[in-house]
């Protein structure tokens, strides 16, 4: 009798466009421009984006709109969080415990990546090149550009809805 070989694929379909922005601003900030220059209506989710590294829990902050004419969600978050860990230190009885801070990445494969804009699309009204024009010429943004999704090795975590 012959033998069956069953193949798993883990193919999500990544069916989204993903912007990474790079420039050094609060996120609050960055919605803000978002909202002024591209006409979009960002607020701020009721739910963080949450990363477990190992046992510390990292949560990134995340804006998101959906624009109804368009079936266009769009979802803003940073790419950098930073964790306060405290170490006890038995050397010294100076100080009880050190504080230190450790930077977390939700994609860890673009670590000099500032912010995220997640773009899902239902239809065919999103145009990138207009969006990346327009998000290159805000001053307080350094650059924009598409990431292809297909080469990180941590695209999982960008399945979150």
């Amino acid at each position: 009798m012959g033998t069956f070989k069953l193949v798993l694929e883990d193919d999500f379909g990544y069916d989204f466009t993903l912007i990474a922005i790079h420039g050094a601003i609060e996120s609050y900030y960055l919605a803000y421009l978002l909202n002024k220059h591209l006409k979009l209506r960002f607020k701020m989710s009721r739910n963080d984006l949450v990363i477990n590294h190992n046992t510390i829990s990292a949560e990134f902050p995340m804006y998101e709109y959906y624009n109804e004419k368009q079936y266009t969600t769009y979802h803003l978050f940073s790419n950098l969080t930073k964790i306060k860990k405290e170490h006890s230190n038995d050397i010294s009885n100076l100080f009880e415990s050190e504080t230190a801070v450790e930077r977390r990445y939700f994609l860890e494969d673009l670590p000099r990546v500032d912010y995220l804009l997640k773009i899902r699309e239902e239809g065919s009204g999103f145009a990138q090149t207009k969006t990346l024009k327009e998000l290159n010429q805000i001053p307080q943004i350094v650059t924009a550009y598409t990431v292809d999704i297909n080469q990180l090795k941590t695209k999982e975590n960008l399945i979150f809805e």
